[in-house]
């Protein structure tokens, strides 16, 4: 298993490096629009005339400024097609990449497709290199749609230096796997007003999306929403508007049968006192949880904490990320719910959609499996 795992490691770190690495400031990313596109993201070290060719279709070819951050949007992936991203620097290949979609299913029961979740990328960058590596491996095996990243993205959210260290520390997968991004109370610090982050909404956001940070996406067999659960940074307003739509995303939902997740940041159930946090924590225990029983919501994904640890109430899983590049807490208090639990583990979760169920299989940063679980929706 191992010799295997760094034998491939070794391919695909050599392989990341190979693509314009002293062009880049910024690597090219991409961002999972809730329309269905994808946003293509990257800065460069200097000026550049590019083409981008998104499979046979040039997409525009212009002169790129250094250090401006640019974002295009690609064209929808159709079902079980994929699509070459090629940028070109005078016909050269400097970056490419495959967007893959699962096969069309003539019913969601049919589709089956996987995608990731991370939290708390902060802080270390070695640490945040060490999970990126398991990410990664697991890729290649087994292609993720998307990651899911629970928030805390940075430690300091109005430092753009740290948002280009968070890049490089996520090279090995960042490249390759569009995002979907939670706010984290970090990616707050620093911000004056009731807004959205600006360097939150500048790299994992993109023009028109709500200055509250929720998102709502659709997939086969699944719905998905990402909640901010930073209640003191937002207005009153804003949390009673939330609190509504969210209420009327689970209504749907129920209505028509098709299984809704959602994450956040902050965790409803925990071994931590989250006590700089617990303004946040009551409201969702108080609002989120009763909600979530209410219309059979089957999974709550989450981190903040920096402990990897698993909860059940009334029908409800509740999944804590371990830190994937902040330091790991120990336990302060004891969480009656809890199933599986590890304070020292860096984690990764893969969740595989198949024929009306969730596979959940947690790895830490040696690419160990350290917990595993079966939802059936």
């Amino acid at each position: 298993m191992f010799s295997k795992y760094f034998l491939l490691l070794a391919l695909i770190i050599t392989t990341a490096e190979s693509f314009g690495a002293d062009l880049f400031k910024i690597a090219p990313y991409s961002l999972k629009n809730t329309n269905g596109h994808m946003l293509l993201n990257f800065q460069l070290n200097e000026d550049k005339k590019l083409s981008i060719e998104d499979g046979v279709k040039l997409i525009n070819e212009r002169d790129y400024k250094k250090d401006v951050h640019y974002q295009i949007e690609l064209s929808l992936v159709d079902c079980g097609v994929t699509k070459d991203l090629r940028i070109k620097d005078n016909n050269e290949i400097i970056f490419s990449k495959n967007f893959t979609q699962p096969a069309c299913a003539s019913t969601p029961a049919e589709s089956e497709y996987v995608f990731g979740f991370i939290s708390d990328t902060q802080q270390y960058t070695q640490r945040h290199e060490a999970v990126a590596k398991v990410i990664a491996y697991h890729h290649a095996l087994e292609p993720l749609q998307f990651i899911i990243n629970g928030g805390d993205v940075v430690q300091n959210g109005q430092k753009e230096e740290e948002w280009i260290e968070y890049f490089k520390g996520g090279s090995a997968y960042l490249m390759d796997i569009p995002q979907i991004a939670a706010i984290g109370n970090h990616d707050y610090r620093g911000q004056e007003d009731k807004a959205l982050p600006k360097y939150f909404q500048k790299y994992m956001r993109w023009t028109g999306t709500p200055t509250n940070g929720n998102l709502f996406f659709e997939m086969p067999g699944l719905q998905l929403v990402i909640w901010n659960s930073n209640s003191s940074d937002l207005t009153s307003a804003q949390e009673t508007e939330m609190w509504a739509w969210l209420e009327e995303k689970m209504k749907i939902a129920r209505k028509s049968g098709t299984p809704l997740i959602l994450a956040t940041h902050f965790p409803v159930f925990s071994s931590s006192l989250n006590r700089f946090t617990s303004a946040s924590v009551r409201k969702l225990k108080s609002h989120l949880v009763p909600l979530a029983e209410k219309y059979g919501i089957k999974l709550i994904l989450s981190g903040h904490t920096h402990m990897f640890e698993r909860s059940y109430k009334d029908g409800v899983n509740y999944l804590v990320a371990g830190p994937a590049g902040g330091r790991a807490n120990s336990p302060s208090m004891t969480n009656k719910y809890q199933q599986s639990f590890d304070s020292s583990a860096l984690t990764f979760t893969k969740i595989k959609y198949s024929n009306k169920t969730l596979k959940l299989e947690t790895f830490n940063q040696d690419n160990a499996l350290i917990d595993q679980l079966f939802i059936n929706l």
